[in-house]
This record gives C-alpha cells, sequence and structure tokens, in this order.
C-alpha cells in the first residue's frame, strides 16, 4: 500500500518551514563549556573550552599559554568542578596556580616523565568519568612524534564523556584530532612609569581550529605581571 501524500495544508506548513524545519531529528542540547574567565579568550572560543571534546592550546614559551591554563584550572575549580592535571613535563608549580584562584583540594596531579605515560593516563582518567577537566601538559621541550592512534583514542574517549580534555604544546600536538585548537603569538613586555617597571605582557591569541563553528580569528590579549596583580 502507498503512503497517503500529506494534504495541502501540511505541504504549505512544509514550504513555509523551510531550512527552519529538520524531519525526524530531536533537538541537541547545547555544547557546555567551561569558561577561563579571560573575556576576550571566551568570546573567541564561543564561551570557554567545550565537554566531551578534545581541544588544545599551543604557542612557545613567554607567549602565556601557562596564565591561560591556571586561569582554566581557577576558574573550574571555583564552580566547585574536580579536575586532573597530567603533568608530562613536571612543570606544574603548586604555589603559582594556588596565586592564580586554582583551589588545590579540587585539582589531582599526575606527575609523569615518560610521554605514552602521560596520555596513557589522560585515558584512564578520561574513562573514569569523575573529572570536568582533563589538562595535559605536554608544552616543556618538543616530545618525540606521538602515534596518530593515541590522538584517536583520547579523542574518542573524551566524547564519550562530559569532560573537557585540553592539551598544551609548545605547538600543535593532536592536529587533525583536535575538535578546538588556538595557536598563541610571543607576547611583548610592556612597561610602565618612572623608572620604567614591567607592567605585563602584550600577546596575541588565534582560534585555528573549530569543529563546532568558525575559526581563523583572533584576540589580542594583556598578561598582567605578578607585581602589577
Amino acid at each position: 500500500m502507498s503512503a497517503r501524500p500529506p494534504s495541502p495544508a501540511i505541504q504549505a506548513l512544509l514550504r513555509d518551514l523551510g531550512s527552519n524545519l529538520h524531519r525526524g531529528a530531536s533537538p541537541s542540547a547545547p555544547l557546555q563549556r567551561f569558561p577561563t574567565g579571560l573575556p576576550g579568550i571566551d568570546r573567541l572560543l564561543g564561551g570557554g573550552f567545550p565537554r566531551g571534546r578534545l581541544s588544545e592550546i599551543a604557542g612557545s614559551a613567554c607567549c602565556g599559554r601557562t596564565s591561560l591554563a591556571l586561569a582554566l584550572l581557577a576558574r573550574t575549580t571555583a564552580a566547585g568542578e574536580v579536575v586532573a592535571l597530567v603533568d608530562g613535563t613536571d612543570a606544574f608549580d603548586p604555589p603559582s596556580a594556588a596565586a592564580a584562584g586554582a583551589d588545590l583540594s579540587r585539582v589531582l596531579w599526575v606527575r609523569t616523565p615518560e610521554v605514552s605515560d602521560a596520555l596513557r593516563s589522560s585515558e584512564h582518567l578520561l574513562a573514569a568519568r569523575g573529572f570536568a577537566l582533563v589538562l595535559l601538559d605536554l608544552a616543556a621541550g618538543r616530545p618525540a612524534r606521538i602515534p596518530s592512534s593515541a590522538w584517536s583514542r583520547l579523542q574518542r574517549t573524551a566524547a564519550g564523556t562530559d569532560t573537557a580534555l585540553v592539551v598544551l604544546g609548545d605547538r600543535r600536538l593532536a592536529d587533525g584530532f583536535a575538535d578546538l585548537a588556538i595557536e598563541m603569538s610571543g607576547a611583548e613586555p610592556r612597561f610602565q612609569g618612572t623608572p620604567a617597571l614591567l607592567e605585563g605582557l602584550d600577546g596575541k591569541v588565534r582560534l585555528v581550529r573549530n569543529r563546532m563553528g568558525p575559526h581563523d580569528c583572533a584576540v589580542a590579549v594583556r598578561w598582567q605581571s605578578a607585581r602589577a596583580a
């Protein structure tokens, strides 16, 4: 038996709705994100780093990369969330994190000198589903090439959770497996007063990859020095 065609009234309604009509699909929930607390960067990212996705922060030394990571830790723990930091380079400084506002009682610090161990630890932490944010720091030095299979596993594991996975590197490491990636340029020093004292650094953050929306856009950022804070 052939299906009965829609009535003229329904056909007219379908024409009026046009591209606004999505047949057979339930409305998708808005993607939840973790803001950094830095307005310019949060606007660039569409609200912050997304849950269930692999994101990258790439940039050379003194570009503000660590400051951004600490701001993310501070804002996430202040919201009452528990986070994990996988320190693949033994570079995490708890006093600096506390000074930036991070609640260290909500931070699990995993110290591992080997990149392979850091990757495995991150995968296990994602699978545990108990952390809002997993921050994987591979930024100090230039680790050997990481197999694409490792990034594929991390991306798939993150996608099955409500955890945001954020990778720090001197350069982009996950490449096409990242759902979102930003690159930070080397910051220029900013001085003030007489005698001239360092007030902070001026840098730029560029969104170079974004599966969830537009990319190839940038924002200027001002990092305040510890003395001026």
